[in-house]
């Protein structure tokens, strides 16, 4: 009868065993769950400070960026503003540049001993067709393109195969380039390298039809003129400007 008790006696002292062991290591267990969640806790706290940090960074990055991007674009406009001035001096002494060759070729008429070989005069008196042409051209400087076109196209109408006719179709061509009439713009300087290839006026006029040809996607086309203005105008101005718009 005693194995019995013994036995049982130890088995209660193994289960008591079993359980503070258990206890024991559940309460390890605890405390090591609690330290790496301290840990962990720590951790993400740190991380939330660089995360912190990180984005005040870029945020400063970014306006700093949006700044210079900002003052890119003023100075973009600014610079298209500039070349839109320049273009219109540009256009404004080459008008210019017209009535003094106008004139000297009539001064030159009138020193000569033997009259060159020229055009027929105008019907008008000179001052009449000297202030049609003024007056086209002032509507062109004006910006008035749809009535720089029409008192041009009536000075061409009135007098036919006169000095100033190319330069009236060089303008009639620039006008249509303004309103953004690119296919007759090529057409009226095709007009005056057909009728007055050896005018000064065509190496200029060649370029503004290879602009148009490329402003209705015609590249092929435009690409073929620039060379062609290489190719009859070697060594001028023109053959410059055609060498760098086929290079970009």
């Amino acid at each position: 009868m005693k194995i019995p008790i013994v036995s049982s006696i130890c088995y209660r002292r193994k289960a008591s065993f079993m359980f503070v062991a258990a206890m024991v290591l559940l309460g390890l267990l605890g405390c090591a769950t609690t330290e790496d969640t301290m840990k962990l806790a720590r951790n993400i706290s740190a991380t939330d400070t660089e995360l912190t940090q990180y984005r005040r960074e870029t945020d400063q990055r970014l306006a700093a960026l949006s700044k210079e991007d900002e003052a890119m674009r003023r100075q973009l406009v600014n610079l298209s503003s500039a070349l839109d001035d320049q273009n219109d001096k540009i256009k404004m002494l080459l008008g210019k540049l017209d009535e003094m060759e106008h004139q000297q070729r009539e001064s030159g008429k009138r020193g000569a001993t033997q009259e060159p070989s020229l055009p027929t005069p105008p019907a008008v008196g000179n001052k009449e067709y000297e202030a049609a042409y003024k007056d086209a051209f002032d509507a062109f400087q004006k910006k008035s393109y749809e009535e720089s076109i029409q008192k041009f196209s009536a000075f061409i109408e009135a007098n036919p195969g006169t000095p100033l006719v190319p330069n009236a179709l060089y303008w009639i061509g620039q006008s249509y380039m303004n309103v953004k009439n690119y296919e007759k713009a090529i057409l009226s300087f095709q007009e005056l390298v057909d009728k007055y290839p050896k005018n000064a006026r065509v190496p200029r006029g060649l370029l503004a039809q290879a602009e148009a040809f490329s402003a209705v996607n015609d590249k092929k086309s435009s690409i073929t003129i620039l060379k062609k203005v290489i190719e009859l105008f070697p060594k001028t101005e023109e053959a410059a400007i055609a060498e760098r718009r086929l290079r970009n």
